[in-house]
Formats: structure tokens, sequence, C-alpha cells
């Protein structure tokens, strides 16, 4: 491992696992009540447009993961 290395990349994971396995520890640190409100916003939501000829679908998909 080099100086100038992230320990997350050292692990072997990017940033978006590194940055979400973050969030989830931090949402079990919490205090129960207000881990149940965090747990609710746990999933993520994605927008995604069709493109073409060069500009973006008038409605746009929602992708969900949970």
């Amino acid at each position: 491992r080099t100086a100038a290395m992230p320990a997350w990349r050292d692990a072997g994971i990017n940033y978006i696992r590194y940055s979400a396995l973050c969030a989830k520890v931090v949402r079990h640190c919490l205090k129960p009540e207000l881990q149940r409100e965090a747990m609710k916003r746990e999933g993520s939501t994605v927008k995604a447009f069709l493109w073409k000829d060069g500009k973006p679908s008038e409605v746009p998909r929602k992708v969900v993961q949970a």
C-alpha cells in the first residue's frame, strides 16, 4: 500500500461501495428512534433518461435499487 492510496481502494472496493458501507455503519450507530427514520431512506432512486438525437426523452424512467 502506498501512502497516496486510500484505504478503501487498498481494500479492493470502489468509492461508491465505500460510501455506501460508511452510510450503513452510521445508520446502525444511531439511537433506535432515529435509526427507524434513517432506515426508511436506505434505498437509492435513480432517474434514467433515454437519449435520441442528442436530447433526453421527456419522461424519465425511475430505476429503484434497494
